[in-house]
């Protein structure tokens, strides 16, 4: 699938197998520019052959939360948000959603029709959590309380997750945990999670050590362990449902 992405050049956050550059995660103006909604929308449509979504990512973009409804607003200017996808990325490190967004805000966010939102979760546990992110292995949790509230929301959700682990012991139950945790937010929220598979390309091919070669090769066992969950917890039809089809609802 073709995209059109901008990228929030920021980040909180410093995952060793993230593609962007470091030096394009530390708000630079030197390696960035300040430019409005409607400017990127300008640049859309300036596009030939413009694809049919924008990718707001990051970088963290909720590190500026007002972006995704500044663009709704821009792409109802222009008389595409119609025909135009909007999906944005979230590593679920912050709450600036709500403690900057406006009520109107959030409304709009809720009430467009072509929105989308993924948010990643950075390990399945607080061990997997601190070697993949650099952060505080206590922010683990803050990860689900802030996906349970974006739940509460009439918002399109979606999850992805990293598996990339320096310690396997305990696998089965740490995993098992994991799943347990998510449908504790919802019954079918597994369905809606997307493991990703890291790889060494680009940038990460300079972050990495022994530690990380051990950690991709761990990352195939945890994805076999998920996968196995997922096969006794749902059936077979459940699991052939394209993703957008599973419920999140109450």
């Amino acid at each position: 699938m073709t995209a059109q992405v901008f990228q929030n050049g920021a980040c909180n956050w410093r995952c060793w197998y993230c593609f962007v550059p470091f030096s394009l995660l530390s708000a630079n103006e030197a390696r960035s520019a300040w430019l409005t909604a409607d400017e990127l929308v300008g640049l859309y449509l300036a596009e030939r052959r413009r694809p049919r979504v924008i990718d707001c990512t990051g970088g963290q973009p909720d590190l500026v939360p007002e972006w995704v409804p500044w663009m709704m607003a821009a792409l109802r200017r222009a008389d595409i948000a119609g025909t135009t996808y909007l999906w944005s990325d979230d590593n679920l490190s912050n709450d600036y959603f709500w403690r900057y967004l406006g009520r109107n805000q959030i409304k709009l966010i809720e009430s467009y029709r072509n929105y989308g939102r993924v948010c990643c979760f950075k390990g399945y546990n607080s061990t997997s959590f601190a070697f993949n992110t650099k952060a505080d292995p206590a922010l683990f949790e803050r990860q689900f309380k802030l996906f349970g509230r974006l739940l509460k929301l009439d918002m399109d959700l979606y999850a992805y997750a990293t598996f990339t682990t320096p310690d396997v012991e305990n696998l089965g139950s740490q995993m098992t945990v994991f799943a347990d945790r998510l449908m504790n937010l919802h019954p079918n929220l597994p369905l809606r999670l997307v493991p990703l598979r890291i790889e060494k390309y680009g940038v990460v091919k300079q972050r990495t050590g022994p530690a990380h070669d051990y950690a991709l090769e761990a990352q195939e066992e945890a994805i076999l362990a998920w996968n196995s969950i997922i096969e006794d917890r749902f059936a077979l039809e459940q699991r052939r449902l394209p993703m957008p089809m599973v419920a999140l609802g109450s």
